[in-house]
């Protein structure tokens, strides 16, 4: 996972090239229509020269006044040739894919919108390649398949409960910023748990903010390879402590050493103290086991930050 500036930076990359080959597109379809139409390469050469004269004579003093005449007479020409070769006024322009910034990556002096449009885009693949669910919507949560049972411990139905937490959960997106709660789903293996999560983040993502997903094991195991790597800098720690929010799914799957509670205490202190919001998903439904597993301090700092919800149903995967 790449951070923000590193995201900017690709999609940077991204628009010199896509400006780059539109110039390129342009010259080609340029040159092969002097090459066919003789009589506009000759034009165009005309209006090139008529040009540097209006340029000398503004340099050195000449008749500005003749050398702009002759300007606008060799462009009226062009036009007029380009129409009679069957081409539209603005054919060898280049066609750039954002008009605003014409893919320079810049509009009127800050970065243009499509800059922020292709780092949404380049991070969506992202969380898309890393999480087993792709990147889900809220669109294609189907309440439908939970039990309309009453479940003892909720007083309704786990379906009823189920679309409760779904509005919760479209409400949390839409009204996302640094403010918001950080988010805890508990519950057993294939409650929509992950699903969820990534609805949540695929709003935020179109509301313009960045975010990361990671799963607990993936992280973990590349935190510990960076660890004993002098060569690198912890660029998926700064990546996760800097996203404005974070996905760290299936906690509860990673190999659990003195290091991975270390980092693992920074990344969430880190985030707290920067309100950063943090959505965490486990398969562990006791809060005893949590703080067996993870150290009280790590525990305490994780669940007393959080807003819980325990996930109720039965596997949907295994449903048809």
């Amino acid at each position: 996972m790449r951070t923000k500036d590193e995201l900017f930076r690709a999609a940077q990359r991204e628009i010199a090239s896509r400006r780059q080959y539109a110039v390129m597109q342009a010259e080609n379809a340029r040159r092969a229509a002097f090459a066919a139409h003789p009589a506009l390469a000759q034009a165009d050469d005309a209006q090139m020269r008529a040009g540097l004269a209006l340029a000398k004579a503004a340099a050195l003093g000449g008749d500005v006044e003749a050398a702009r005449t002759a300007l606008t007479r060799a462009d009226e020409a062009l036009t007029a040739a380009t129409r009679e070769a069957g081409y539209a006024e603005n054919a060898f322009q280049p066609a750039y894919a954002c008009p605003r910034c014409h893919d320079t990556g810049m509009y009127n002096g800050n970065p243009c919108t499509c800059v922020a449009e292709i780092a949404r885009r380049l991070r969506r693949e992202e969380i898309n390649a890393a999480s087993p669910l792709g990147l889900c919507q809220f669109s294609t949560f189907d309440v439908n398949r939970y039990s309309a049972d009453i479940e003892p411990e909720l007083g309704i139905s786990a379906r009823a409960y189920m679309e409760k937490l779904l509005h919760y959960c479209e409400n949390y997106a839409q009204k996302f910023s640094s403010k918001s709660t950080n988010l805890l789903f508990m519950g057993h293996t294939g409650l929509g748990k992950t699903h969820l999560a990534l609805a949540i983040a695929d709003a935020v993502l179109g509301g313009g903010h960045d975010v990361l997903y990671t799963s607990a094991a993936a992280l973990a195991a590349r935190l510990g390879r960076e660890h004993f790597d002098f060569d690198s800098s912890d660029e998926w720690l700064n990546a996760c402590q800097e996203a404005d929010l974070l996905i760290l799914d299936d906690l509860g799957t990673e190999y659990i050493t003195p290091l991975t509670i270390s980092v693992l205490y920074e990344l969430i202190n880190t985030r707290m103290l920067t309100e950063r919001p943090t959505i965490y998903t486990t398969n562990i439904t006791d809060q005893s086991v949590f703080v067996a597993r993870y150290t009280e301090k790590v525990a305490s700092r994780m669940l007393g930050g959080c807003k819980m919800f325990k996930f109720f149903g039965s596997d949907q995967r295994l449903q048809s």
